[in-house]
């Protein structure tokens, strides 16, 4: 039979386990690590020149509604390596102009921690245009009956690169008067309207953030 000093002893340490087994279980959720609920990665609409690098950035959101940088610890994808590959995390390196698919070429880029993946951005490879002239059936305006299919090109330079490059594949158009010229097909083709005589439309083209001067055409009947 157990004396009442040892029952009073073995009662108190029994209530110190149960004291520190509650604690401990108390407290744990103070240590629990935290969970990737999603992640985001910047800038947008990044734009870098062939053979240069540029930087992204991943940002991690947890379930206890924190933040922080996981640019180093996240998996990073380039849709089309042709164009641009990861060199080290978040750090996009451009392919050269002369490998470049297209002008200006594309990438979509997104980063994954663990099984939570970012949504895409896309990144465009373009490089530094020094000039772009555009000229319209040889010259820097055309002027003739509706009906007609005019010609124009796109001659760019780039830094780095020697000579001209024929772009006229590469650029976007502008129109100011589509009733004129509806359009311009990616060879430089493009035929004027019937039935709007004396009529004249400014027509630019664009690449990589530079815009050619104005060339203008006329339909006289």
């Amino acid at each position: 039979m157990l004396s009442t000093k040892n029952y009073k002893l073995r009662s108190i340490s029994a209530c110190v386990a149960l004291g520190a087994l509650a604690l401990a279980v108390g407290c744990r959720g103070f240590f629990v690590k935290p969970n990737v609920t999603s992640v985001a990665i910047g800038p947008a609409n990044l734009s870098i020149a062939p053979a240069t690098t540029g930087q992204m950035v991943a940002t991690a959101t947890y379930d206890d509604g924190s933040t922080s940088d996981v640019t180093g610890r996240a998996v990073w994808f380039s849709s089309n390596t042709s164009v641009a590959t990861f060199s080290s995390p978040g750090k996009l390196l451009a392919a050269a102009l002369t490998d470049l698919p297209t002008l200006p070429a594309q990438t979509d880029v997104t980063a994954s921690v663990g099984t939570v993946s970012s949504s895409s951005q896309t990144v465009n490879v373009c490089p530094v245009v020094q000039s772009l002239t555009l000229t319209v059936n040889g010259g820097a305006s055309w002027s003739g009956p509706g009906g007609t299919t005019v010609v124009f090109k796109v001659d760019a330079t780039f830094n780095g690169v020697t000579g001209t490059t024929d772009a006229t594949s590469f650029v976007t158009w502008n129109i100011s008067n589509t009733s004129v010229l509806p359009s311009i097909d990616t060879s430089g083709n493009g035929t004027t309207n019937l039935g709007v005589p004396n009529t004249l439309t400014n027509v630019t083209a664009s690449l990589c953030g530079a815009t050619s001067h104005v060339v203008t055409v006329t339909t006289t009947s």
